[in-house]
């Protein structure tokens, strides 16, 4: 994670199909450079607590991901209707990596943060830094919350280490399918077509008067 932007896609690069032409394809997080030199390199430093993450190599991970597809929402019943969502192009079973959350690694800080965002999560509250794809980005910036879609999230968020091609190790966000739990819900996984689902926690729907209404059972894709 270098603390330069990363330079705008080549024309050359293919993008997704229905990336919006207003936010740039990111292959790797920007780095604000508000972000201080000494704070990037603790979160890159491997310590008891993070050793453990889930370890990938860049040249593993696709850009654009051939697994799964941005689709237009347009049933009026979906909490996210007339915008998008993001669905399984294979069979993702119980455990699996799906693909990284990519967006603008920033501080806490007001002035370095956007609070009009809702594609901003948190990185590391000790070191006071988030990850925003609000501008920038890659395709799961389109994964939507359960509420209202489903009972539950079938994926979640998990921190991982992606060695780059400069041989470091960058601490990034990864979205995985959920284990089956106690009642072995999610045992099957996310089948082709299922759209991924995460909860973005009880903080994000805090003080917000757009909450979906509870599920109700429908198929949505």
């Amino acid at each position: 994670m270098s603390q330069e932007h990363s330079p705008e896609p080549s024309q050359e690069l293919p993008l997704p199909v229905n990336w919006p032409e207003d936010v740039e394809y990111l292959r790797r997080p920007k780095v604000s450079p508000n972000v201080p030199d000494v704070v990037l390199k603790i979160l890159n430093r491997p310590t008891a607590a993070t050793a453990t993450f889930t370890r990938f190599s860049a040249d593993a991970l696709n850009f654009p991901d051939p697994n799964v597809r941005i689709v237009p929402l347009n049933d009026p019943e979906h909490p996210a209707n007339g915008q998008y969502g993001l669905a399984a192009n294979k069979h993702f079973f119980p455990g699996n990596f799906i693909l990284p959350y990519i967006g603008c690694l920033h501080t806490n800080d007001p002035k370095d943060t956007d609070p009009e965002s809702t594609y901003d999560i948190s990185v590391d509250r000790e070191l006071g830094l988030s990850q925003d794809a609000a501008k920038s980005g890659n395709e799961a910036r389109f994964i939507n919350d359960y509420r209202g879609i489903d009972e539950r999230p079938n994926a979640e968020f998990r921190d991982i280490w992606v060695q780059t091609a400069e041989k470091k190790w960058e601490r990034w966000i990864g979205i995985f399918v959920k284990t089956p739990g106690k009642n072995a819900m999610r045992k099957s996984g996310i089948r082709p077509g299922e759209e991924i689902l995460v909860s973005y926690g009880k903080g994000f729907w805090k003080d917000r008067t757009d909450e979906p209404a509870p599920f109700e059972k429908k198929k949505w894709l």
